[in-house]
């Protein structure tokens, strides 16, 4: 891939696939041949832990194709922005994806206020996404908004956190997008802006 939007548009194209049943990169002995002497994935994935969501799969890229760091919640923090940068700056990777989910824990947890020692922190990070609600129970399309909302602040705070890659998305060489991937369906949704 040598622009962002073919990185973008073979990612698109990789989820219908999958969708479709209809998988490309699926040998994965002839993979390994083919990237034993190096690698040059062409996007960047930070999605959430989530066993449902593996990102290779659902976008059909198999090995060598993504960079892929996971963490619940699907967000950043100094460890993700310096391997990001690895993967613009050196690896002139052209994409880089956040990747929400549907009925996500971590996210769920943020709104419910749970604490378990290191999880606290990570929990905080997500909850400037929610906006406060008076009804009780929490209806489940807030839970949903709340997830679309924190992969557009990962994306925010991405982009601001990190000169590297804010000069190469200025330039043109990187684009940073947000995608949606419903575990109901195996639809994977990238946002428009």
């Amino acid at each position: 891939m040598n622009t962002p939007d073919e990185a973008l548009n073979e990612l698109i194209y990789g989820n219908n696939r999958f969708l479709d049943n209809a998988m490309i990169y699926t040998d994965y002995h002839e993979q390994i041949q083919k990237t034993k002497n190096g690698q040059h994935p062409h996007s960047f994935v930070l999605s959430c832990i989530d066993s449902r969501v593996p990102p290779e799969i659902i976008l059909d890229q198999g090995i060598g194709h993504l960079f892929v760091a996971r963490v619940a919640g699907n967000v950043e923090d100094d460890n993700i922005l310096g391997s990001m940068e690895y993967a613009v700056e050196v690896k002139h990777t052209k994409l880089i994806v956040v990747l929400g989910h549907s009925h996500c824990g971590a996210v769920q947890g943020a709104i419910d206020n749970v604490e378990l020692e290191h999880l606290t922190q990570l929990t905080e990070q997500i909850k400037p996404a929610f906006s406060k609600h008076i009804t009780y129970p929490i209806p489940e399309h807030v839970a949903e908004e709340t997830s679309r909302q924190n992969v557009k602040l990962t994306m925010k705070h991405i982009y601001e956190n990190s000169a590297t890659i804010k000069r190469l998305v200025n330039a043109g060489k990187v684009k940073i997008v947000g995608a949606y991937y419903d575990i109901q369906t195996g639809e994977v949704n990238f946002f428009k802006k």
